[in-house]
C-alpha cells in the first residue's frame, strides 16, 4: 500500500506540470537517501499517469489507483529490494520482454527498478537499449540513493529528480500528530536525516528504548561486562549500537564547538554532553576512532568482544 505521508509532493506536482504540459519524458531516475520516498512516489507517479477520476489525480480511488495501490495492476512492475541483492540481466531482460507487450488495460505501462546502484554491469547495459529506444506508451521510474555508483550512460539518458531531506519540524510534527513524544520525534527526525520513511523503520525497531539503553549501559555504567557479552553475540544489534553511540559523539564535538543544541540529535541527554565536552578533541578522537574500528569488525564479521572493551576503557578514559 502507498504511504501518501512519504511521498515527495515538489516531485509530484513537478510530474503534473510536465503532463499538464504534455512534455513528461520516458524515463526518469529518481535520486535521493535511502528511505526518503522514491519508491512511493514513484508509484504515485504511476497511478497519475493512468488514473481514470475527475477533479485532482491521482484520486486514489478509480480501479486504475485502487490496483496499483495494492500492487495488482498489470501493467505497472516493481523491481528490486533493500537488500543489496543484484540485479542480473535475466531479470531486466524479463522486464524488457513485457515492455514490447502491449498494455492489458493501462494508458501508460510503468516498470519501476529499485536501487539500481545493485544493478550488474551486463544489467545495465541490457537497460540502455530500452532507454535509447523506448516502447510507445511506456515510462520507466528507476532509484538509487547512491548515483556515483549508476552507468553514466544510464544517467545520461534519464531526467533526473533529486530528492532532497524533509525539514526536521515537519517530520516531527507529523511524528507528533501519531502520538510520539516530543523529544522522541525531534531525535527520530534529526537521527533518520530527513527522511519519514527511516523513522518508520526505526520505530519499528523500538530505536527509541533501545538508545536509551545502548546510552545509560555504555556512558554511564562502568560494570557493563554483561551488557557487552549479550552485545557482541548480535552482529546487528551491536551495529545498531556503535550507529548510536557514533552519533552520540559527534553530538559532544559540535556542542564542544559550539553548535547549538537544538541543532543535535541527542539534545534531551544534554547532561552527559556537558561532562563529554570537557574532554579533550584528543581524548574524543580516540573514542571516535574506536567506534569506527569496531564497526569494521562487525562489518568483517570478526570478533568484537575485546575492541568494545577497549571501547569502554576510552569512554571512561582509562
Amino acid at each position: 500500500m502507498i504511504n501518501t505521508a512519504q511521498i515527495n509532493i515538489a516531485a509530484m506536482d513537478r510530474f503534473k506540470r510536465l503532463i499538464f504540459q504534455d512534455r513528461l519524458g520516458h524515463a526518469y531516475l529518481l535520486v535521493g537517501p535511502q528511505d526518503s520516498g522514491k519508491t512511493q512516489t514513484a508509484l504515485s507517479l504511476a497511478q497519475l499517469v493512468n488514473c481514470e477520476g475527475q477533479g485532482i489525480k491521482p484520486c486514489g480511488l478509480c480501479p486504475p489507483c485502487r490496483k496499483i495501490d495494492s500492487g495488482n495492476h498489470p501493467d505497472v512492475h516493481v523491481m528490486g529490494n533493500d537488500e543489496g541483492e543484484s540485479i542480473k540481466i535475466e531479470e531486466i531482460r524479463f522486464l524488457l520482454g513485457r515492455a514490447q507487450l502491449r498494455a492489458y488495460e493501462a494508458k501508460t505501462k510503468v516498470f519501476i527498478i529499485r536501487n539500481i546502484e545493485y544493478m550488474t554491469t551486463d544489467a545495465g547495459n541490457a537497460l540502455l537499449k530500452t532507454l535509447e529506444e523506448p516502447s510507445p506508451n511506456t515510462l520507466m521510474v528507476l532509484t538509487t540513493s547512491v548515483p556515483e555508483n549508476n552507468l553514466d550512460t544510464i544517467k545520461s539518458r534519464c531526467h533526473i529528480v533529486n530528492f532532497f531531506p524533509t525539514s526536521v519540524n515537519r517530520i516531527v510534527q507529523l511524528l507528533k500528530d501519531e502520538g510520539v513524544k516530543n523529544e522522541d520525534a525531534r531525535f527520530l527526525a534529526v537521527y533518520s536525516e530527513g527522511c519519514l520513511g527511516k523513522t518508520r523503520k526505526l520505530i519499528k525497531q523500538e530505536i527509541i528504548t533501545e538508545r536509551h539503553q545502548v546510552l545509560d549501559e555504555l556512558l554511564l555504567n562502568r560494570n557493563n561486562d554483561a551488557f557487552l557479552k549479550d552485545l557482541a553475540q548480535d552482529d546487528q544489534a551491536t551495529a545498531q549500537a556503535l550507529r548510536l553511540l557514533l552519533s552520540y559523539f559527534r553530538d559532544v564535538l559540535l556542542f564542544k564547538s559550539g553548535v547549538d543544541p537544538k541543532e543535535l540529535v541527542h539534545q534531551d541527554r544534554l547532561k552527559e554532553l556537558h561532562t563529554f565536552a570537557a574532554r579533550s578533541f584528543e581524548d574524543l578522537g580516540l573514542i571516535i576512532r574506536q567506534i569506527v574500528q569496531t564497526k569494521k569488525l562487525v562489518n568483517d564479521k570478526l570478533n568484537v568482544k575485546m575492541s568494545l572493551s577497549l571501547l569502554r576503557e576510552h569512554i571512561w578514559g582509562n
